[in-house]
């Protein structure tokens, strides 16, 4: 047992001795970390003090330079501005010298062109009339040619009614009184067809009392009054009962 005691107490010693060693270099360590701090940061804040007394020098030194060229810069830009508005006005005024000379040739050539569009209006105007008061005539001829035209067909077609009309009733009148064994007698002529110009035109006294009036206006040519168709009468009962028993 002495030997393993005795190894103990020598390990005992070693550790302990290894312990005092280590706390012995952590605090040499942390002093020589603070020593070197201290001047890290003493040296630092000497070279920050040196760096802001430049800074400081060399903003005088920037402002000073951009002063004197901000001033420079403005005495040309002022001279510039002034060379400009001195270009601006003479152009301004040639401007407005050529906007006045053109604006008069402008307005004398609407002038122009206003008094040549009125005389072409004036003249279309007085074409149109013109043509207006012949295409009048041609239609009122026309229209009195074509009314003229109907009333004369209308008449003949009347007057060959009136003579159909005749004829057929001369032809019943003739049968019905060979029929009944009595003398034939000549049917009766019909009524004369009234003309178309005996139609148109009025009687002399009318005409003699219109010219004593002013001219009216002429109106449309008028359409003859039908001639009555002249048609023999129906017979009577007796007559019929009478043709019935023979």
């Amino acid at each position: 047992m002495g030997r393993f005691t005795e190894d103990m107490g020598r390990l005992r010693d070693e550790i302990q001795s290894d312990r005092i060693a280590r706390q012995t270099l952590i605090a040499d360590t942390r002093q020589e970390v603070t020593d070197a701090a201290h001047a890290f940061i003493s040296d630092l804040k000497s070279n920050v003090e040196s760096l802001q007394a430049n800074f400081r020098d060399q903003h005088a030194d920037m402002a000073e330079a951009a002063r004197a060229d901000r001033n420079a810069f403005l005495a040309r830009l002022g001279g510039a501005v002034a060379d400009i508005r001195v270009a601006a006005a003479s152009r301004q005024a040639s401007v407005r010298e050529a906007l006045a000379q053109s604006a008069a040739e402008s307005r004398s050539a609407r002038d122009q062109a206003a008094a040549a569009l009125r005389d072409d209006v004036a003249r279309m105007q007085d074409g149109f009339r013109h043509a207006r008061g012949v295409m009048a005539m041609d239609v009122r001829a026309a229209g009195q040619s074509f009314v003229s035209g109907i009333v004369h067909a209308v008449a003949d077609i009347q007057q060959q009614t009136q003579q159909l009309v005749g004829d057929f009733a001369g032809e019943r009148h003739a049968a019905r009184q060979a029929w009944r064994g009595e003398p034939t007698k000549p049917a009766a002529p019909p009524p004369p067809a009234v003309s178309p110009k005996a139609a148109a035109n009025p009687a002399p006294k009318a005409q003699h009392k219109a010219a004593a009036h002013k001219e009216p206006a002429p109106k449309p040519a008028e359409k003859p009054m039908p001639t009555p168709i002249v048609t023999d009468a129906a017979p009577s009962r007796a007559q019929r009962e009478d043709v019935s028993e023979d």
